[in-house]
């Protein structure tokens, strides 16, 4: 998942202009009224894939075997030896077997052979049979093309996260906003952007590709009064082809900590396929 990272402090008023542009398109053409999002302390469990948990519960195990698979020098002596006889004869009866075996199962299909061409009704409920596995089989592979298109297409959702707002009840020094799955984004604030957000300015954390699906982002804040850090987390699902907006309005923040954080997300009004074309 692609990831922007901050741009530098010298860029603060680029920064400002555009992030001033994209909200204010943003927050007047909104295609759904904007949503107040709940804030939680403990990050909420979603359901990992079988095989993925499988193979994180036998992690030990599975590096075990792999171990077993590297080469290995032993000390043995090069000379051939004789072979004996009994595995020879192991091996002639082995042969022995299968053709008797495929003498067996030859006989029995001509035999089934013959009893299908006797009827000719069973025959051609042998042919629609057939006819239907077929359509089966054409239906089959139309899903797997839509399954395929959906899951190995081109990733179109967006993630817009933008920081309003600044707390008067306590200091501020830092806000990291983590992904699912990818690294903190880390806003350490500047005397040139807590002066944007004292004026209603805002700053854009993170522009990026993520996945459509349910997920949880982290966020941690650091000041004076959390010296060691306090951390909440936002619930979202970013539909599929869409720009979803998160604004983090840092106003309220109290001694309460991060979840006190107003998080508020709404749908952006364009659509990236009408944006490309």
């Amino acid at each position: 998942m692609p990831i922007h990272e901050h741009r530098a402090p010298a860029r603060d008023a680029i920064l400002l202009l555009a992030a001033l542009t994209l909200l204010t398109p943003t927050l007047a053409h909104a295609a759904t009224a904007p949503t107040v999002v709940e804030l939680e302390r403990v990050r909420p469990k979603r359901e990992h894939y079988p095989t993925l948990r499988f193979l994180k519960e036998n992690r030990d195990f599975i590096r075990a075997r792999f171990d077993l698979m590297r080469e290995k020098l032993v000390a043995g002596k090069g000379s051939a030896e004789a072979i004996d006889p009994r595995y020879l004869a192991y091996s002639r009866m082995l042969g022995e077997i299968r053709a008797d075996g495929d003498s067996v199962a030859l006989a029995a299909r001509s035999r089934s052979g013959l009893d299908l061409l006797t009827s000719i009704t069973q025959l051609g409920q042998l042919e629609a049979e057939l006819d239907l596995m077929d359509r089966k089989l054409a239906q089959q592979r139309e899903r797997l093309g839509v399954l395929q298109a959906d899951f190995t297409g081109r990733q179109k959702t967006e993630l817009i996260v933008v920081v309003s707002g600044y707390p008067k009840a306590a200091g501020l020094d830092e806000l990291a906003v983590t992904p699912e799955d990818a690294a903190p984004l880390v806003l350490a604030l500047t005397p040139e952007q807590r002066e944007t957000l004292r004026t209603g300015g805002v700053v854009q954390v993170f522009h990026g590709f993520v996945e459509p699906r349910v997920q949880s982002l982290a966020l941690r804040i650091t000041g004076e009064q959390w010296p060691g850090g306090d951390s909440a987390f936002v619930r979202l699902d970013p539909p599929r082809d869409r720009i979803t907006m998160l604004r983090l309005h840092l106003a309220p923040l109290d001694t309460r900590g991060a979840a006190s954080i107003e998080a508020t997300t709404w749908l952006h009004d364009e659509q990236l396929g009408a944006r490309e074309h």
